[in-house]
């Protein structure tokens, strides 16, 4: 048996905190929430045979932590599909299959490395593509999609990828470079997996309940070849009675609630406003709640920006100032104080 030397204690502790943070998100009555815990136990399996592997107790009778590289990919893209879709078909299973041929070649490492770290790329790619989209469909069906952002995870994704790729020319070089600068470099990449395990488990205890997509995005084809005649009329008649009746100061108010409140179709309003404004529908709303909070700091500095914001319909202290500073290019308190003086 080798001694244990510095990576093993950090693939330790990202084995301990990978199954902590699978426990408490399994337990939570949040199902979609599952697949992200099930990717962190995987995390902590990989972690557990890398230890067994570079002891050296199980790597003359098999190796198997090359295939990790490659079941990563499909494993995050559908722990981020359940996590938005809520459920998962028996076809986008499938997309873990191609991982079990590699478990017979596992003696041709840098072969099962080079496939896997390629295959890790195509499916963070994909994971990335499917978050934006679906950022992009709540804007344009909720007031409050940035309560429920998961930009977060599209950052993690996009780093951790960079890394992976840097790890991936030390695999590939380590039989040139120091058995120091290895170790080092092995080291980094655990540390840095260790941290997103982290920030996974704390981000998503700390996440509300994720809404699930209940309109397809309107095709930027059809917005293209649309005209501001098409849709004229009927913006004018929405955002009279939107501004008319303010239901833009109504907290979390969505697309379905607006089409309740005026007898429109979500497609048509949702069109209406894209042709119009340019706009999604997120944007579109919470524009007026900031010019509401401009009249309201005008008309009354006694008032806490807190109020100011709660009354202006922003469901979050968060979401307030990012789409405040957004807008107006400058922080609420910030332009409080300016008309203060």
């Amino acid at each position: 048996m080798d001694p244990l030397n510095f990576v093993n204690l950090i693939q330790s502790a990202l084995a301990a905190t990978g199954i902590l943070g699978g426990l408490l998100l399994w337990l939570t009555k949040t199902k979609e929430f599952k697949g992200i815990a099930f990717l962190l136990f995987t995390i902590a399996l990989g972690s557990c045979i890398n230890i067994l592997e570079e002891t050296g107790l199980t790597r003359e009778i098999y190796l198997i932590s090359p295939v990790f590289i490659m079941l990563f990919g499909p494993m995050t893209y559908l722990a981020a599909k359940l996590l938005i879709d809520k459920e998962l078909n028996k076809v986008q299973w499938w997309h873990l299959f191609p991982v079990i041929p590699l478990l017979f070649f596992t003696s041709y490492t840098y072969l099962v490395i080079g496939i896997g770290t390629v295959w890790r790329f195509a499916y963070a790619f994909l994971t990335i593509t499917l978050l934006l989209k679906y950022k992009q469909t709540m804007d344009e069906e909720r007031s409050d999609s940035e309560d429920f952002s998961l930009n977060w995870l599209v950052w993690i994704l996009a780093v951790t990828t960079m890394f992976n790729l840097i790890d991936l020319i030390r695999l590939n070089v380590q039989q040139i470079i120091p058995y120091e600068l290895n170790v080092l470099g092995q080291g980094i990449n655990n540390a840095i997996w260790l941290v997103v395990v982290m920030i996974i488990t704390i981000k998503l205890q700390s996440q509300q309940k994720i809404p699930k997509i209940t309109e397809k995005p309107t095709a930027p084809d059809t917005i293209k070849h649309s005209t501001k005649n098409d849709y004229s009329s009927l913006f004018e008649e929405l955002d009279k009675l939107i501004t008319l009746n303010q239901w833009f100061l109504k907290p979390r108010l969505t697309l379905n609630d607006l089409s309740v409140l005026t007898g429109l179709q979500t497609r048509d309003i949702s069109r209406a406003i894209n042709v119009i404004t340019e706009k999604s529908f997120n944007e579109y709303i919470n524009n007026y709640r900031v010019n509401y909070v401009f009249t309201t700091i005008e008309k009354n500095t006694e008032k806490t920006l807190s109020d100011i914001a709660a009354d202006a319909g922003f469901s979050s202290k968060a979401s307030f100032n990012k789409v405040f500073k957004e807008i107006s290019g400058m922080t609420p308190t910030e332009y409080k104080c300016r008309k203060e003086v």
